[in-house]
């Protein structure tokens, strides 16, 4: 993998081509990993954008809050599948200036967190529904470090190995949060493996390494 520094502030636009699949290496909760995050979804027209975000540990309504704090617009379509004890409705505090313009709901949940197929098939139906519409597609997965604690390594690389792929295939340009500090190096090593790029943020910097 080559290998590029940034500072703390820097876009890393330049560094991810559409399609990827990112792995963003930083701490759970830190100021600089919400500011990757929103980085890695806001684009060049964030009002063409669909964007699909899973949360794990994060509520809608925050996301959504976010997403219009850093970009002053909805997307072409945005929907959120809030997952395990997240699970709560945004869609009457967000109203509907952040409902998608087919006039599907923002929010689908899922209460069990190891229901790995379910979220998969989610995923899939959300992605199918969007073939038709123009624009990049991006993803948020928030995070590895929470389904790590539903589900044992192997699994969840099987499961990242068949989700890549499709992301992949669709053209969806994802990113997928891991704190480092909170699993061994194997885990993050195996993980690793499965990405196009790995954006890491250490003592104030971040480094970007791609294939």
């Amino acid at each position: 993998m080559q290998t590029k520094g940034h500072d703390e502030d820097e876009s890393f636009e330049s560094d991810v081509e559409q399609g990827d699949c990112v792995l963003l290496l930083a701490p759970s909760i830190h100021s600089a990993t919400e500011d990757a995050c929103l980085d890695l979804l806001a684009f060049d027209d964030t009002s063409e954008e669909n964007v699909l975000w899973v949360t794990y540990t994060r509520s809608p309504d925050t996301c959504i809050r976010d997403w219009l704090t850093r970009t002053g617009e909805r997307p072409r379509n945005m929907r959120l599948v809030s997952v395990g004890d997240t699970t709560r409705s945004a869609t009457a505090h967000a109203g509907s200036d952040t409902t998608s313009e087919t006039g599907d709901e923002v929010v689908e949940t899922l209460s069990n967190p190891s229901d790995l197929t379910g979220l998969g098939i989610k995923l899939s139906e959300i992605l199918q529904g969007w073939d038709t519409f123009d624009g990049r597609t991006v993803a948020c997965f928030d995070s590895l470090t929470a389904l790590l604690q539903y589900a044992d390594l192997q699994t969840v690389y099987k499961f990242l190995h068949v989700l890549t792929g499709r992301f992949a295939a669709a053209d969806v340009t994802a990113h997928f949060h891991l704190d480092p500090d909170a699993c061994d190096t194997q885990t993050v090593s195996t993980l690793t493996s499965l990405f196009d790029t790995v954006v890491e943020f250490d003592d104030g910097e971040w480094s970007v390494r791609s294939r």
